[in-house]
């Protein structure tokens, strides 16, 4: 694959785009997707990403100074009838006021790192939101399992959440326009979400990558985070492929902006645009 730098421009481009962080997105058959950065400023170091195909070097051209634009990303959906929020973050969102836990209906959980269900708790342990939380089984099994190490929060969430604590499969439909897709790789159980009744759909597919600027042109390329790598890059593949031919949008958590479009780039990776 050959290598070209990513731009300055393109970089201050993912720089800014937390300006329309909060600005909500429509899609066909009354639905509402709007966009919250918990961490903004947050960026993903060259050091994270080792074990691939790449040098760090190479890297290095994608990630001036090695650091890459990233984000903390939740997402509240509203659809015709209710209000969803997918991942909880760590919080912020509440915390700020940004998202009213009054106003959810239910919590759809892409996986169970700290970053996606620390905003579940309180402080205290105490429940931040008193609806559903809902949960992959395969990715709940993974985490509640004893012998899975450094699982406590998990443990702790599906406990607090007891008698509202829902495990679903990859292919559920949770509610009219949400629908559960398997996107294993990064987690066990990780799941994406397909949002939307209409042509035009969004597919927040979590963390099917970390640093836009380095994996969406180099696709193969993982961060330390991913526990089964062979098993991400072809998931991330999968998806923006999914999203391409389908003309969807994708999102993810930890894209600046978080939501935006693909294309292929005709050198084995990908392009990806700010949606605006």
């Amino acid at each position: 694959m050959r290598l070209k730098p990513l731009s300055f421009a393109v970089m201050l481009s993912m720089l800014s785009l937390n300006a329309f962080a909060a600005k909500p997105i429509s899609l066909e058959g009354g639905f509402e997707v709007t966009v919250f950065d918990e961490v903004p400023g947050r960026d993903m170091g060259v050091e994270l990403f080792e074990g691939g195909p790449m040098t760090k070097e190479q890297r290095l051209a994608f990630m001036p100074g090695g650091k890459a634009p990233a984000a903390v990303n939740v997402f509240v959906v509203k659809t015709p009838g209710k209000t969803y929020l997918i991942d909880a973050g760590f919080g912020n969102a509440v915390k700020d006021k940004r998202v009213d836990p009054a106003r959810i209906d239910a919590v759809l959980i892409t996986h169970a790192h700290g970053d996606h269900i620390g905003g579940l708790l309180k402080e205290d342990g105490t429940v931040n939101f008193t609806k559903p939380v809902f949960i992959s089984k395969t990715e709940s099994d993974y985490w509640l399992d004893p012998k899975t190490q450094n699982s406590d929060l998990p443990k702790k969430v599906a406990k607090a959440y007891e008698g509202r604590y829902k495990t679903f499969a990859f292919g559920d439909t949770l509610a009219p326009g949400i629908v559960a897709i398997g996107a294993e790789g990064h987690t066990p159980g990780h799941t994406a979400f397909l949002i939307g009744t209409g042509k035009k759909k969004l597919l927040i597919a979590a963390d099917f990558l970390h640093a836009a600027a380095l994996q969406f042109p180099n696709p193969e390329e993982c961060a330390s985070f991913d526990v089964d790598r062979k098993k991400s890059v072809e998931t991330r593949k999968k998806l923006i492929q999914m999203c391409i031919d389908n003309g969807w949008l994708i999102g993810g958590m930890h894209i600046p902006g978080g939501i935006g479009t693909v294309k292929s780039n005709g050198k084995g990776g990908f392009e990806f645009t700010p949606h605006k």
